[in-house]
């Protein structure tokens, strides 16, 4: 805000934005990430992603996915 200039970073993952290919690599990532995480609920609508994850006990649940889903 004002005179505030943000730092610069280097980003080495992702799609350009503005990307002919960004589209296509979106919709193949979209349409696996069910398979990355079998045991969670996975609710997808547009470009929102939402993971639900239940267990009896809060800790067991966290540590079981994290493991699983390779989520850290």
């Amino acid at each position: 805000m004002g005179d505030s200039v943000s730092c610069v970073g280097h980003i080495t993952t992702g799609v350009p934005q503005g990307s002919v290919l960004g589209p296509l690599l979106f919709l193949l990532y979209v349409n696996d990430i069910c398979y990355a995480a079998p045991d969670t609920n996975v609710k997808l609508f547009a470009d929102d992603t939402n993971l639900f994850l239940s267990d009896k006990i809060l800790i067991t649940c966290i540590k079981s996915k994290s493991e699983s889903a390779s989520i850290t």
